[in-house]
């Protein structure tokens, strides 16, 4: 019963506490250590039931925003939507965790402390790693993105992405439970000595130090300064029930309109170098008669960059799909077509049987996925677009900036949250992008929180949730080069899955000779 209230406590803790809207950064480098006590000694089976429960536990916590939103905003019945969460719990989260409690567990036994520790890093990496590129996909709450408000750990992402934060944390919480171990082995009199307690404590002494020594260096020099770029993010806080519906898509139109239009009335300053509205900001295609003819009205002066849809005939069928639009004064430039699509929202995994509902006579219902990354050339700089949860994806802003982005930019529609923590965690999980390429990132979104991320992570500028308006502000300087992440990708985070197969194979029995 002990081990069960320790595997829950700490679940809950790192679902509840270290992410918004609590944010406790700190509590992750300990909230582990209950965890960790229960699978030392444990076998394979044994690890993979603690660690899958330990994570279907945090995933339900850290998503009880999710609650309210299906009830709430898709009008669910709260039984369904218990019901829809325990089942993502359970498939889109316990397998992941459980196959690094698996690789844990088949080789912690034959390593020392300090060992255990590191292959306990790796194992959990290889954890998230699976979660972000199989199944769902679904990278929501990495062990790294609990220090999104740590300015100097969060640096360490520019070497080995997220995923090297998470390794960071999660060996200082490996090296204490293992100094727990052997201090109760000391107090017990067995033969545990306290010298094996040195290198524990010298390595996650050791590890912090460097990360922190690594964070303000890299936090210096990458510390936003403006450049002569300007931009405005316009954040329409449209009720999300308008933005669906043929009746209403005028009124929606007029909003982003007349905010975009007070901007450029009667400025003394240059008008804005690109002009955001945000995933989603009108649902009606932009070769529209009359919306599209006064989008580009408003994109004389700026260029826009919206989401909106686009529908297209192909190989027969038609196919719809969520896009970032680009219009200037000559008309629609390009646009880009969303590749990582929401399940359930935006395709039907599991068909008609169960999916969040249409929001309207203009929701397509299932969108089809794009196959090129978005890459926009305006006024000298170029945009690498994201829309809503690919922010979450490094792979995707690093193929951008390898493509030659020199700025980020996330559109998306967040208005569909209820409860606590649900933006905000989309946020902060957002502003490692930005710090893997040190590359800026610009955030619109509609309902908030819209934000101007530093090369560094630190937001130079937003907008709060439920607010309207235009937030105007100088990008941050762009770094020159690419990162080590940029360059390497997730050469860290497959060093970890190598790590962790590698001492969890099987070990060859001795053959008798003679």
């Amino acid at each position: 019963m002990g081990r069960v209230l320790a595997v829950f406590v700490s679940a809950v803790a790192y679902g509840a506490l270290c992410f918004p809207p609590w944010a406790w950064s700190w509590l992750a480098w300990i909230v582990l250590v209950p965890l960790l006590l229960v699978l030392r000694g444990s076998g394979p089976l044994k690890a993979f039931i603690w660690t899958a429960g330990w994570g279907y536990l945090a995933t339900i916590s850290v998503i009880a925003w999710l609650l309210p939103t299906l009830t709430g905003h898709f009008e669910w019945s709260q039984p369904l939507s218990l019901g829809f969460i325990v089942g993502f719990g359970v498939v889109a989260a316990a397998p992941f965790y459980g196959l690094g409690g698996v690789l844990y567990g088949a080789a912690a036994r034959r390593h020392g402390p300090l060992a255990g520790a590191v292959l306990f890093a790796a194992c959990w990496v290889v954890g998230e790693f699976a979660r972000t590129h199989l199944g769902f996909r679904t990278p929501w709450a990495l062990l790294g993105d609990s220090q999104a408000e740590a300015i100097r750990i969060r640096q360490l992402a520019d070497l080995g992405g997220v995923y090297l934060v998470t390794a960071m944390v999660a060996f200082v919480n490996a090296c204490l439970a293992e100094l727990i171990l052997v201090c109760h082995r000391v107090l017990q009199r067995s033969q545990a000595s306290p010298r094996l307690a040195l290198p524990v404590a010298g390595a996650a002494v050791a590890v912090l130090l460097a990360s922190n020594v690594y964070g303000e260096l890299r936090r210096r020099q990458f510390a936003p300064t403006e450049s002569a770029f300007k931009v405005a993010l316009v954040q329409g806080n449209v009720p999300p029930q308008l933005r669906w519906r043929s009746s209403t898509a005028s009124h929606v139109v007029r909003r982003y309109g007349s905010l975009t239009r007070n901007l450029l009335l009667e400025r003394e300053e240059p008008d804005p170098d690109l002009i955001l509205w945000p995933e989603n900001a009108i649902q009606t295609p932009l070769d529209h008669p009359t919306y599209g003819a006064a989008i580009q009205r408003v994109a004389m002066r700026s260029p826009v960059l919206l989401g909106a849809p686009r529908n297209e005939v192909l190989e027969g069928s038609n196919r719809a799909y969520n896009s970032a639009v680009l219009v200037d004064a000559s008309g629609t430039v390009g646009s880009y077509d969303k590749r990582r699509l929401l399940p359930f929202s935006e395709t039907r995994p599991l068909g008609d049987w169960l999916s969040l509902g249409e929001r309207g006579d203009l929701d397509a219902g299932s969108y089809s996925a794009g196959q090129s990354p978005g890459l926009f050339a305006v006024n000298g700089e170029m945009l690498g677009v994201l829309i809503c949860m690919e922010g979450l994806y490094p792979d995707l802003s690093r193929e951008a900036v390898l493509g030659g982005a020199s700025l980020l930019i996330n559109l998306s529609n967040d208005g569909w949250y209820r409860g606590l923590g649900g933006a905000e965690q989309h946020l902060r999980q957002v502003v490692f992008r930005a710090i893997e390429n040190r590359r800026p990132l610009l955030r619109a979104t509609t309902t908030g929180i819209s934000a101007i991320v530093g090369p560094d992570g630190s937001i130079v500028a937003s907008l709060p949730q439920d607010a309207t308006g235009v937030l105007e502000h100088a990008v941050p300087e762009t770094p020159v080069g690419l990162s080590p992440y940029t360059r390497a990708g997730d050469l860290f985070a497959w060093s970890c899955v190598a790590i962790a197969g590698f001492a969890a194979r099987p070990r060859q029995k001795k053959s008798d000779s003679g």
